[in-house]
């Protein structure tokens, strides 16, 4: 690890080159290049190779604050991946500045990586002063910031979970007939309301599982280092199994090896048992797992209520709003665009007004039902007040948001709702505006007024037709 202090040398011959880069990090765009540049010199710029130690989990040394220029960093715990920090101006070290003591995880350079570390002490607080130094604000900001950050990807990632309380699913995903018939005989005594699916490759499971929501995994994925045709479907299984968002317990003769454990980790794995294996160990795993998993169902039925319309069992507003804030949030990570899709019920006004409230509601019912029929994992459908119903598209280009528009048209024109044919068209259908982020729109606000004006378009057209930003 080499160490040079900023400070010491004010013509520091790529300083000026630290603050270009980091001013376009998300937690330093604010910050002007002058008092960046000012910020820099109280620090000392690190160099990493690859696979060295930043921090050593329980390491009692003296707190640093890291800001990441150039490489990539892997934060771990207990062994555990915890995430990557590879975008330049992403921080690590923040916890230790507010609390020091042992650290409670362990930071590795995956690649030769370049960082900025600052001492505790430049962030302290004089307790007879009335002013606090810029440090100081500068890492208030940052927490919040971070905050803001990782409760969007949080909340982005939830989305992509089914709460299915009538049926509990476990994948079991492992090439070894005896040893699947071992932890079959395990689940069947410590998880009897558990359904399990067994696979016997893994391509098997790729190719099924966009038809199922599991909500544990159970697998060895030695068919890699058995088969070396087979490396390259690692990445695309455990990308499979993350979708899901369920926990994944790896048994394996592949976690006999401490490089090959930290590999699975990082892939996503919770747990790692080595084969051969303790039924006694994995019984205690199964129960762990088996608590987490229904004090969890219990939050989250909790929460979806909460952010249920209760009318229609969408979304409500409430969730709309936080879902669009944190793709916005999140965007400048992922660089994945998302679509919105408005509708607004075809003379409803006309329905209400002749055949009632209740049969309005009826009506609304209906189609809300059609939207959550037609929503994929990870999308989210929500009523957005009266008899307009959007659907948000995460990952998703105008092209594709359009077809799914579509879909949404012609299943509602061809649903058989209660006197629709006392409609003024002769049917009873839905108009539909279309916008995409960042292509139409830089902000929320934004994109949702493209959409409604496409809405407005279709209205003015001839109503039962998708319009989509030009």
């Amino acid at each position: 690890m080499e160490r040079t202090p900023l400070f010491k040398n004010k013509a520091h011959p790529q300083l000026d080159n630290f603050v270009t880069t980091l001013s376009k990090g998300r937690y330093f765009k604010k910050f002007s290049h002058k008092l960046l540049k000012n910020i820099l010199r109280r620090g000392t710029l690190v160099k990493l190779k690859a696979d060295e130690h930043l921090i050593h989990q329980g390491d009692e040394s003296p707190p640093e604050m890291y800001i990441l220029l150039k490489g990539s960093l892997a934060v771990l715990a207990n062994s555990k991946f915890i995430l990557r920090l590879e975008l330049p101006g992403d921080i690590a070290g923040e916890l230790s500045i507010l609390n020091p003591g042992p650290r409670s995880a362990e930071v590795i350079a995956e690649t030769d990586t370049e960082i900025i570390a600052f001492t505790q002490e430049v962030f302290a607080v004089d307790e007879q002063s009335e002013t606090v130094p810029v440090f100081y604000l500068m890492f208030t900001h940052i927490l919040a910031e971070k905050l803001r950050i990782t409760t969007a990807q949080s909340l982005v990632r939830k989305n992509n979970r089914v709460i299915s309380p009538e049926k509990t699913r476990i994948a079991l995903i492992d090439q070894n007939t005896v040893d699947r018939l071992i932890v079959r005989g395990v689940l069947n005594s410590e998880w009897t309301e558990a359904e399990t699916t067994e696979f016997d490759n893994p391509t098997a499971f790729i190719d099924d599982s966009l038809k199922h929501d599991f909500d544990l995994f159970i697998i060895d994925p030695n068919f890699a280092a058995q088969d070396k045709g087979k490396e390259d479907l690692l990445k695309p299984l455990f990308n499979a199994m993350q979708l899901k968002g369920a926990p994944i317990i790896v048994i394996s003769k592949l976690c006999q090896d401490v490089l090959r454990r930290q590999e699975l980790i990082q892939m996503g794995a919770n747990e790692l048992l080595a084969k051969p294996f303790s039924v006694f160990d994995f019984k205690h795993s199964i129960s762990k797992s088996k608590i987490m998993y229904y004090q969890q169902r219990e939050l989250d039925m909790i929460e979806q209520d909460a952010d249920t319309d209760r009318l229609t069992g969408l979304a409500n507003r409430r969730r709309l709003d936080q879902f669009l804030d944190a793709l916005q949030t999140v965007y400048p990570d992922n660089k994945q665009p998302f679509s919105l899709v408005i509708s607004d019920v075809d003379n409803f006004k006309h329905y209400n007004d002749t055949h009632g409230h209740q049969m309005g509601d009826v009506v609304l019912a209906g189609v809300a039902s059609i939207f959550s029929k037609t929503v994929r994992k990870g999308d989210l459908a929500a009523r957005f007040g009266g008899e307009e119903f959007v659907m948000i598209l995460p990952n998703c280009t105008k092209t594709n948001a359009v077809q799914v528009a579509e879909k949404l048209r012609k299943a509602i024109e061809t649903e058989e709702f209660p006197y629709q044919d006392q409609q003024p068209t002769g049917n009873l259908t839905v108009t539909l505006g279309v916008a995409t982020f960042p292509q139409d729109a830089n902000n929320i606000d934004e994109l949702l007024k493209k959409a409604d004006q496409c809405l407005y378009v279709g209205k003015e057209s001839g109503r039962n037709i998708v319009i989509a930003v030009e």
